[in-house]
């Protein structure tokens, strides 16, 4: 077995308007040092909400 470490950078930015209005759920939370993924939801149309 490999001792590779990989170190991974999360940026999450603010939703923008048309997210807000179409009521978007956010998908990835971060937690002090802890990213948090959310699976999405379909809502039948191809897009997440």
């Amino acid at each position: 077995m490999s001792d590779t470490k990989v170190k991974v950078a999360v940026r999450v930015r603010p939703m923008n308007r048309r997210e807000i209005e179409l009521n978007t759920k956010c998908v990835v939370d971060m937690e002090d040092n802890q990213t948090v993924l959310h699976p999405p939801t379909s809502n039948g149309k191809g897009e997440n909400r």
